[in-house]
Parts: C-alpha cells; sequence; structure tokens
C-alpha cells in the first residue's frame, strides 16, 4: 500500500519517515506531530529551512493546512557563495584538519565520502563491504568511521584497513560534514537508515534525480556488490552526467535563493519588517 500526499511522490513503507511507523518504539512522536500541525493554524509565520525552488510543489500543498515560508537552506555561507562571510560551525565532533590537506591534494571531483552522520555508525559487516567496494572501485575515498563507545579516541584500531587502503584514501574520526551536501553541488548514494532518511533518499532518487539509493539484500545485509554498483553508476554510469549536472543545478539555485533578492532573502527581509513593524 502506498502513500500519497500532496507535493510528494507516491511513498511506500521503506520511503516513509521510521518516527510514523508502527515499530516506532516512541509511542508519543505520532501524538506530538498531530498536535504540532494542530498548533501550526494558531500562528502566523512558519519557517522551514528549505528553498521554493527546491521544493515548490511541498510549500504550495502547505497552503491548505498553514503557508510556510522557506528562509534556508540555512548552510555555511561559503557553500552559498559568500567566501567573505565567516562559517560558524555546527559540528558535533572537532574535525581532523588533515582531511581538507588530502583532500586538496585530489583532482576535482574525483573523491568518494563516506560518512553515516553524527548518530549512526556502521556494523562491521557494513564497514567490510564498503571498503571492499571501494578497494575495487580503485577511487580516492574520504571515510569517517568514528569510534564505538568502547574505543577511547587514541585508539587506532577504530580507524580499520588504515594501512591496507592509505594509498587509496584516507579514514578520519570526523570531517567538516556540512561540506559535502547537495548544496556543494555534489551526487549522493543514499543508504537510508532512520528517522526522515528514507524520504530524502526517496526526493534525492526520484523527485532531485540527483544520486541513487543504496538497497539491502534479500538476508538484510548491504552488499559490496550493491556499493560497489552505485558507486560506478554515480561516477561513470549512463546517468552520471545527468546526476551532476542536476547537482550543480540544485547547487545554484540555493545560491540564488539566500542571494540579494532571492526566494529566501525575500522571505525574511518580509519577516524581519514586520518584526520590527510590530516593535
Amino acid at each position: 500500500m502506498n502513500v500519497e500526499l500532496p507535493g510528494l511522490p507516491s511513498l511506500c513503507t521503506e520511503d516513509l519517515p521510521s518516527f510514523i511507523l508502527p515499530s516506532n518504539s516512541v509511542r508519543s512522536f505520532p501524538k506530538m506531530l498531530c498536535e504540532l500541525f494542530q498548533n501550526m493554524k494558531k500562528l502566523k509565520w512558519v519557517l522551514v529551512n528549505s528553498f521554493q525552488e527546491l521544493e515548490a510543489d511541498v510549500s504550495e500543498s502547505m497552503d491548505e493546512i498553514h503557508p510556510i515560508w522557506p528562509v534556508g537552506p540555512l548552510a555555511p555561507s561559503s557553500l552559498l557563495g559568500k567566501e567573505d562571510e565567516t562559517d560558524e560551525g555546527v559540528d558535533l565532533f572537532k574535525s581532523q584538519d588533515t582531511c581538507i590537506e588530502w583532500l586538496n591534494q585530489q583532482k576535482p571531483s574525483s573523491v568518494i565520502y563516506i560518512s553515516f552522520g553524527s548518530l549512526l555508525m556502521e556494523s562491521p559487516k557494513e564497514k567490510e563491504s564498503i571498503a571492499t567496494a571501494l578497494k575495487r572501485s580503485g577511487h580516492p575515498f574520504l571515510w569517517v568511521v568514528k569510534p564505538s563507545d568502547s574505543e577511547s579516541e587514541e585508539n587506532e584500531g577504530a580507524m580499520p584497513l588504515k594501512n591496507d587502503m592509505a594509498d587509496q584514501g584516507l579514514i578520519v574520526k570526523w570531517s567538516p560534514q556540512t561540506q559535502r551536501a547537495s548544496t556543494a553541488g555534489v551526487p549522493i548514494i543514499a543508504y537510508p537508515q532512520w528517522t526522515d532518511q528514507p524520504t530524502n533518499a526517496k526526493l534525492i532518487t526520484d523527485v532531485l534525480h540527483i544520486g541513487v539509493r543504496l538497497t539491502k539484500n534479500q538476508e538484510g545485509l548491504l552488499g559490496s556488490e550493491e556499493v560497489e554498483k552505485c558507486i560506478q553508476e554515480i561516477l561513470s554510469g549512463p546517468r552520471s552526467e545527468e546526476y551532476k549536472t542536476n547537482a550543480a543545478k540544485l547547487k545554484q539555485a540555493a545560491r540564488e535563493a539566500v542571494g540579494d533578492g532571492g526566494s529566501s532573502d525575500r522571505n525574511i527581509r518580509l519577516f524581519v519588517d514586520e518584526i520590527i513593524g510590530n516593535c
């Protein structure tokens, strides 16, 4: 059974946010969401971290519930063409400066970046599959592998295959994650695990067309063949240029949205003007 929502593609169970599924153990979350949408009707302004050109259909469909005002993307200013402004870091962990130095030595658009974000960690089998696929691909890579709770910060055992793959890539405990996103014009290989990630992956593959989605095998495992296939599809497959072109267009649209007179810039100005006018 598929779920049909205004402004979105048809969503199956695997495309839905995990917190609204029956398997979600936090039973208070659905109730909180219902209250959130009910309370929206009492508000005059609802600002969202998006931009009109990215989700025009979704934005317009929300008019039936409550108009929303996209004011994003909320991303480092350097990603949005404002090199003269100072970026405020939002990473939860301290980045290793060596990754930027290493990246500067690589060819443009040649590096595969692997990160499971701030909270999730790869299982040993997932690490093995990813490592095998990376070695077979032959492409340089930057891989974020966070130490587990049982591993100390100094424990180099948290850096798997460091010596074996040193000539091909770099494995670090953390890197500046905000610099590797759709706003940066980078095609994506999505591997959604929880919360809103499945829906984001659906949008990446079927709406924005800027990447592909990893799928588990019949045993529920992530196989190295699947990882390698997706890497090749992004880098040299028949649609690789399409992904790169669409990602570049999205990057430009994001910059224009927050630039002077852009859609997000106008929404912020309207909001600020009203606040000032009511003071």
